[in-house]
């Protein structure tokens, strides 16, 4: 604004050397016209702030969503990964629980000599207790993590 009518004195200077009768109405015509170029190149910015503006608000909510997006993806992982590590909790102590079981039997096949191996209903009372006593010890252990809410299905 304050460079066009510098641009506006000096051009009202140079025309000064002119008749002042004629000077004064070119100048005034000359300043109708100088101001009516400055609004409409006063519009045509306000036209060009409010598209940007608009656009900056688009991009702005579209950064939203995807953060929202990404929010929901990483719940979503988050998700899985925890039902993962149920799932690998699970299946590690079910082997512990069969180690047990294969502990037992470890050492009923050594070849020890002892009374042990004559009786024939031993063996099957053994096998019986010991897999009887690792799925117990399983159960009880999922129990817990079940009571503690630990494990979810």
């Amino acid at each position: 604004c304050c460079a066009v009518q510098a641009k506006s004195s000096s051009k009202k200077t140079s025309s000064s050397s002119s008749s002042s009768s004629s000077s004064s109405s070119s100048s005034s015509s000359n300043s109708s016209v100088e101001e009516e170029e400055i609004a409409e190149v006063e519009m045509l910015l306000e036209a060009y702030f409010m598209h940007v503006d608009n656009t900056y608000n688009r991009l702005q909510t579209l950064n939203e969503y995807i953060q929202d997006t990404e929010d929901l993806v990483n719940l979503k992982l988050d998700q899985h990964r925890n039902q993962l590590i149920g799932i690998d909790l699970i299946l590690t102590s079910f082997t512990a629980a069969i180690a047990i079981m294969t502990a037992v039997a470890g050492f009923f096949g050594m070849n020890l000599n002892s009374d042990l191996q004559e009786a024939p209903v031993l063996f099957n009372l053994v096998t019986l207790v010991a897999t009887c006593g690792s799925l117990t010890m399983f159960a009880a252990f999922i129990a817990f993590l079940w009571f503690r809410q630990l494990l979810v299905f």
